[in-house]
């Protein structure tokens, strides 16, 4: 497949995402439609924070790899990201952590949680991503992702409101969602125009694409654990876009 210019290559990687398009995952919509209780939002809770303690050791991947290719011009987009992660005076796990104090569990009982089989897949394969791939592919990884979380619209807008209001968890418990529609579409803004960017070739597309994809189908299943650990079904959302018939090369058996 030869290069595509930035406008059909972002074309293409939006595509991919609008058929796991996080909205209309169980997970957020149940919660935003009103179908789970709060015990069963707990249980969930607690998923999403076995996943985001994971938060440094891939950001840590990313930055090694950045330094490690004296990506410089890079560089910048991976800091500020997780700056706005890891940096100040409360980091991500942190105020993740408010929503499972005011459910009466401390962080040494979340940390002995079990994880979901969707937790477990997502968090391995973030992990493993950052930790093989190039910086610009862990970018392109979460870009998506974190576009589609954010913003008035994004995944994380009505969750906020849900939980303060029909669920009546206090402001500071749910300041995890507040904070994902603030930031997380500065970020999947910046990621993206990395790779307009820096993914001009074929080669560099090949790898991006790969990690797009992986990135969605990780924090699908990421979502997937939220709902495995609140109904106890080992339960997958298939996402909205037709079944996709993968390609494979052609061949005979021999006699």
């Amino acid at each position: 497949m030869a290069a595509k210019g930035p406008d059909a290559f972002t074309r293409e990687l939006w595509g991919y995402a609008r058929a796991l398009d996080m909205k209309e995952h169980p997970w957020f919509k149940g919660v935003r439609e009103h179908r789970w209780t709060r015990e069963q939002i707990v249980r969930a809770e607690m998923q999403h924070y076995l996943r985001v303690r994971m938060n440094p050791v891939f950001f840590g991947y990313i930055v090694t790899s950045v330094v490690a290719e004296r990506n410089y011009d890079l560089m910048p987009i991976v800091m500020e990201n997780v700056m706005e992660e890891l940096g100040g005076t409360k980091t991500h796990v942190d105020v993740m952590l408010q929503f499972l104090e005011e459910a009466g569990l401390t962080r040494e009982q979340a940390d002995g949680a079990e994880a979901a089989p969707g937790t477990l897949a997502a968090i391995e394969m973030i992990v493993g991503c950052c930790q093989r791939r190039s910086a610009l592919e862990g970018i392109a990884m979460l870009s998506f992702v974190e576009a589609m979380h954010g913003g008035p619209d994004g995944a994380a807008a009505g969750m906020f409101e849900a939980l303060t209001g029909h669920y009546g968890f206090s402001a500071r418990a749910a300041a995890t969602y507040e904070l994902h529609a603030e930031q997380d579409t500065g970020h999947g803004d910046r990621q993206i125009e990395a790779i307009r960017r820096f993914a001009r070739d074929e080669a560099t597309q090949d790898r991006v694409r790969a990690a797009v994809k992986l990135g969605l189908e990780a924090f699908n299943l990421e979502w997937d654990g939220h709902v495995q650990a609140m109904t106890g079904e080992r339960a997958y959302w298939r996402g909205l876009a037709p079944r996709i018939e993968l390609a494979a090369p052609e061949f005979r058996l021999p006699r």
